[in-house]
């Protein structure tokens, strides 16, 4: 199976890092590169609260009605979550601001297949959650950073 995680993905990731540090006052730990579930760790006071995956998408957050993202990623979020006994997050960084929206919650908007046409692997089209724009919560503007 092809990886397409890249050197810009893991310095998206770092940003994403110190902005939930910044803004949610906690520890954030980096999973290795090209584990398949999850990004980041949150903590606090030694203790796990979150697993994230972790997004970018490079439009303001209300471009598009929907934000949609690969059902199983959202699954297997929720599934070590659930084992880790914490929250599954998702977090995107869109153009104008860093949002969120819980996995396990996500799971219950509408599914449809879909996925990307532009790297043409067939493995990229599956079961897609469109997330209401609406129903992702901000985090904070966007930063530089």
């Amino acid at each position: 199976m092809p990886r397409y995680e890249t050197v810009g993905d893991r310095l998206q990731e770092d940003n994403v890092s110190n902005q939930l540090r910044a803004a949610w006052n906690l520890d954030v730990w980096s999973l290795p590169p090209y584990t398949t579930t999850g990004d980041l760790l949150l903590g606090k006071d030694g203790m796990l609260r979150a697993i994230c995956e972790v997004k970018r998408r490079y439009n303001p957050l209300n471009k598009y009605e929907t934000y949609i993202i690969s059902r199983s990623k959202l699954g297997r979020i929720s599934a070590m979550a659930e084992a880790l006994n914490t929250k599954g997050l998702l977090v995107v960084q869109f153009d104008d601001v860093l949002a969120w929206h819980d996995a396990t919650d996500a799971l219950a908007y509408e599914t449809k297949s879909g996925g990307r046409y532009d790297r043409e692997d067939p493995n990229d089209i599956e079961l897609m959650v469109h997330i209401p724009i609406e129903k992702l919560r901000r985090i904070r503007e966007a930063t530089n950073g």
